[in-house]
């Protein structure tokens, strides 16, 4: 994620959208191309895209970060197509938002209001993964199991 100064309307550069896409949105697209013929195999094949409540659009009152939050828009979009196209094959396909977490991504929301720990992010994006299946599929989740809007 690049710094706030560097995304935003004034400053964002092809170069880190370009990046930023690469990593967020065009990376989960290939690699799941490239597992797909193992998860189809699989007797409970799931995928989980970790994105971010910053790619909601209906839930956007902050505005900036044009990269990060447009690649995570991206990232969703890209997830419910591969739900709908993977339902009748028995895939579940979840999009996770794992709250605010005290990760080297952006050092300066260690202190925001209900910043965690990535060991307590992953337990309960896990127990959310564990918790879902083709009811949940294509739909957008909290780590707490708070289905977020789009």
């Amino acid at each position: 994620m690049a710094p706030k100064d560097q995304d935003n309307l004034t400053t964002s550069t092809l170069a880190i959208l370009q990046k930023t896409f690469a990593t967020n949105t065009f990376g989960p697209l290939l690699l799941t191309q490239h597992l797909l013929p193992n998860l189809l195999a699989s007797s409970s094949p799931r995928i989980y895209n970790v994105s971010s409540r910053v790619g909601s659009i209906a839930d956007n009152s902050t505005g900036g970060s044009y990269a990060y939050r447009a690649s995570k828009a991206a990232l969703n979009s890209i997830s419910k197509s591969m739900a709908v196209d993977l339902k009748e094959k028995g895939v579940v396909v979840l999009m996770l938002h794992p709250g605010i977490v005290k990760t080297g991504l952006d050092p300066t929301s260690h202190g925001a209001e209900g910043a965690v720990e990535p060991e307590l992010a992953a337990r309960e994006l896990w127990a959310v993964c564990k918790a879902k299946g083709m009811e949940g599929t294509g739909r957008f989740w909290h780590r707490t199991g708070e289905e977020l809007p789009w």
